[in-house]
């Protein structure tokens, strides 16, 4: 499983680069963008290769950004992750699908605060094909709920904040990434996903303002902050569709 996972990093990490520049994803093959030379297939081992060239272009000594691997190793360690917690089932195809979906959007959503149109339709019609063919264990009128909580929270947000920051507080691709996460999670999961999501954020943001790394004015991208609150709502399932953290509140309420 983490040979796949690292495998299917890879090929995110063309992804993360080509969709936002409207290239082809397939055509050319990988190359050293600096002297254009294709990278051979022993050079393009995911994880290893980085290790075996240096880091670096064998033919033009180009340095390759280290982000490429630790993409391949964070997508191997959650495809390993997953299967952890659900086996070799549909679920795990389903979740597995919905995380490297997240991961694309986290690292292009943080090189150019967009949220790509693509991954949103895909992420609907993927999400239609596993509700039709009942690979999820949410009903459909559990993630008809779902979706319209999530997205309506954020919309709302999003208003309310443009309202007192003067500024836009919650873009519309947030909202409609919003829309398929609760699609695919239902109205129990949305609710401790959309908390934990917030709960990092704001550690995050308030950590980055007291290290002066960003300021009141910093334009924040907040689609990696969904997307690790809906990947640690998932890895946190318990059995008959439970979920450890809400349990462990629950408990905690009495």
């Amino acid at each position: 499983m983490f040979i796949f996972g690292a495998s299917v990093g890879s090929f995110l990490n063309v992804v993360i680069y080509r969709v936002p520049a409207k290239m082809n994803i397939v055509f050319p093959g990988s190359h050293c963008f600096s002297c254009k030379n294709p990278i051979r297939f022993y050079d393009n081992i995911p994880i290893l290769s980085y290790f075996i060239t240096g880091g670096a272009c064998r033919d033009c000594g180009t340095a390759f950004s280290a982000r490429y691997v630790i993409i391949e190793l964070i997508t191997a360690f959650l495809t390993v992750a997953l299967f952890m917690v659900y086996g070799l089932n549909t679920e795990f195809f389903c979740y597995g699908i919905l995380t490297y979906i997240l991961v694309a959007i986290t690292f292009i959503d943080i090189d150019h605060l967009i949220i790509p149109n693509g991954f949103i339709i895909i992420g609907f019609v993927i999400l239609a094909v596993f509700l039709k063919l009942e690979w999820l264990t949410i009903g459909i009128i559990d993630s008809i709920y779902g979706a319209i909580l999530f997205s309506v929270f954020l919309f709302v947000l999003g208003v309310v904040g443009k309202f007192i920051l003067k500024k836009e507080a919650m873009g519309f691709g947030d909202v409609k990434l919003g829309f398929v996460l609760g699609a695919f999670l239902g109205v129990k999961t949305t609710i401790l996903t959309l908390y934990i999501s917030f709960l990092i954020a704001g550690a995050v943001s308030l950590i980055g303002l007291l290290g002066k790394w960003i300021d009141r004015r910093s334009q924040i991208p907040f689609g990696p902050y969904l997307a690790c609150g809906t990947i640690i709502s998932i890895l946190t399932r318990a059995p008959a569709n439970e979920n450890l953290i809400i349990n462990w509140y629950l408990s905690l309420m009495g």
